[in-house]
């Protein structure tokens, strides 16, 4: 299964803060923050810190933790090296090959975005071992100076074949509109500067 996409330069595009880099940006003297607009209706339903990983859980209006179809995941790891995309897409495919049945692993897209290396892939785990539900799930992942960070999207429902998508084309647009307005930025450095507007500086 492919997703196409063309990742491009996103650091004039606006967007808001999540909790998840709250703290970060409050830090005095800046540093990296993470912008995104999260979807329409979206409410954090779970933020927690442990360790070097610091996880935010967005779903829409009405739906649970124990109940949703659609979520957005941060997750942003500290620690030094900073893995590359690559390797961080990598572990992700490792956690889910290990929770489903079988896999599916879309192409994998890399690129540099406002200076930061990042990259794209779509997951598909057709069928969970614990639960018997299908999840498929679009990563966007960025090496920072400071962090890793790891964004996806997903949806959950009834078990499915791994080459059929289980939601319609304009879903999977709308994921990658989205994942392309992603902003990682640092105050600290010119050349990878924040977007002003609604959450910038």
């Amino acid at each position: 299964m492919r997703f196409s996409a063309v990742l491009v330069p996103l650091s004039l595009l606006a967007g808001c803060l999540l909790p998840a880099a709250a703290a970060a940006a409050a830090q005095p003297g800046g540093g990296e923050q993470l912008y995104l607009m999260p979807p329409k209706g979206g409410e954090v339903a779970f933020h927690d810190t442990k360790g070097a990983v610091d996880v935010t859980e967005v779903l829409p209006q009405g739906q649970t933790l124990k109940a949703w179809t659609e979520m957005l995941t941060v997750q942003m790891i500290s620690g030094q090296p900073v893995k590359p995309p690559q390797d961080l897409l990598k572990e992700q495919v490792d956690v889910v090959r290990n929770a489903c049945e079988d896999i599916g692993v879309g192409q994998l897209s890399l690129g540099v975005e406002n200076g930061y290396e990042t990259g794209l892939r779509a997951i598909v785990c057709p069928k969970s071992k614990q639960w018997g539900d299908g999840e498929l799930s679009l990563y966007k992942v960025i090496s920072g100076r400071d962090r890793a960070y790891v964004i996806w999207r997903s949806w959950r429902g009834p078990a499915f074949e791994k080459d059929r998508l289980p939601v319609p084309a304009e879903k999977t647009t709308e994921w990658l509109d989205f994942m392309r307005q992603v902003v990682l930025c640092d105050d600290r450095d010119q050349k990878r500067a924040c977007p002003t507007g609604q959450g910038g500086r």
